[in-house]
């Protein structure tokens, strides 16, 4: 029988089939504790049900909606004790960022001189800040969102495996840790925030103007006491799957193959990645006067919710931790775009091997 005489060619059906694999590939992760899978599932769902020729459309402004929310979620983590940490160890704090964003971008600028991935693609891809929030912000500034979400999500994907075993075998035997009470936040305030920005985002089509603007005004806000930022689990979830679906239903067989014969060179980089960052751990731990698995945990490239999960259980300086990775992400969401875009341009033209641009003008988007 033709596909297109199927029940799958209904709309309601196909959202019914995507939310529910969505779910099914989300819960799977979840069971893995990979906190990123919230993200995750609805990317590899939008992905299977694009190459089957199921796909639905995600309107721009739901994706201006998730770029307000997840800046929430970026805000609720900047508190007064973060920046405290952070100002108290300041040298200590710019040493290891603008060492990890070098290491970083160097990743990347050589995935882009060898043709592997397309220049300004390739330096986001290696960002060490956020995943989700490099998503949201690549596409605004000339990167392909589908290989910049691949190179993110396998590299969060080995970042949580590499510090589960390193937490593993450093602390064998650990005495359960309270963690600190989740930040609750003033919701009505914080969805009025959102739906401010999200209709500023939509009526000055500026690119990431959601994100950027929800983060300085919410950040402000927060740190002068006159809120606290909300962001419930409830609240994330929307968000989580709009970028995820939007990110996946985008991708081609064509570009889709690409992605998976890159995988050598993208797990190198990130293998590359994550080694140096564990060599800076020594230092940042004599310096700090802290443990080794913390100043790890501090200069691992992974995401801080990820981090935070993993070390749930084990007795190590949270809150140094906290600010390091905080610290990290607000400097790479400020200077990556005014390195990824002149470097990437400059990377595009001088490529060894422009295959990979060529590949994705033939496969559209």
């Amino acid at each position: 029988m033709n596909l297109s005489s199927l029940p799958w060619r209904s709309h309601g059906m196909r959202w019914a089939g995507l939310t529910a694999l969505s779910a099914i590939i989300s819960g799977l992760f979840l069971l893995l504790h990979l906190t990123a899978g919230m993200m995750l599932g609805p990317m590899i769902a939008g992905i299977i049900m694009s190459i089957k020729g199921r796909g639905v459309t995600i309107r721009p402004t739901f994706f201006t909606l998730a770029q307000a929310i997840l800046a929430c979620v970026v805000v609720n983590s900047l508190t007064m004790s973060v920046l405290h940490h952070i100002l108290s160890h300041w040298i200590l704090v710019l040493f290891s960022v603008v060492s990890v964003i070098l290491v970083s971008f160097g990743t990347g600028a050589a995935l882009a001189w060898f043709g592997i991935m397309p220049g300004t693609t390739a330096l986001w891809g290696t960002s060490p800040g956020a995943a989700s929030t490099m998503v949201m912000l690549c596409g605004s500034f000339g990167a392909d969102t589908r290989l910049t979400a691949f190179m993110l999500y396998f590299r969060v994907i080995m970042v949580a495996v590499a510090t589960s075993l390193v937490s593993w075998i450093v602390i064998r035997t650990h005495h359960n840790v309270a963690m600190p009470p989740p930040v609750r936040g003033d919701l009505i305030p914080t969805l009025l925030l959102i739906a401010t920005f999200t209709l500023i985002g939509v009526r000055l089509k500026m690119p990431a103007a959601a994100l950027l603007l929800t983060i300085l005004t919410g950040a402000a806000a927060q740190l002068s006491g006159i809120l606290q930022i909300s962001a419930p689990f409830w609240l994330r979830i929307p968000a989580y799957l709009i970028i995820g679906w939007s990110i996946g239903l985008r991708f081609t067989a064509p570009v889709l193959r690409y992605a998976l014969r890159s995988i050598p060179a993208v797990m190198l980089s990130s293998l590359t990645l994550i080694a140096i960052c564990a060599l800076l751990a020594f230092p940042v731990a004599h310096f700090a006067k802290i443990d080794l698995l913390s100043a790890y945990l501090a200069t691992s490239p992974g995401g801080l919710d990820t981090i935070i999960v993993i070390s749930a259980n084990i007795p190590i300086a949270l809150p140094f931790i906290i600010a390091m990775q905080t610290a990290r992400m607000i400097a790479v969401i400020t200077l990556g775009p005014a390195i990824a875009r002149p470097l990437g341009r400059w990377l595009e033209r001088h490529a060894r091997t422009p295959l990979t641009e060529k590949l994705l003008q033939s496969s559209g988007d």
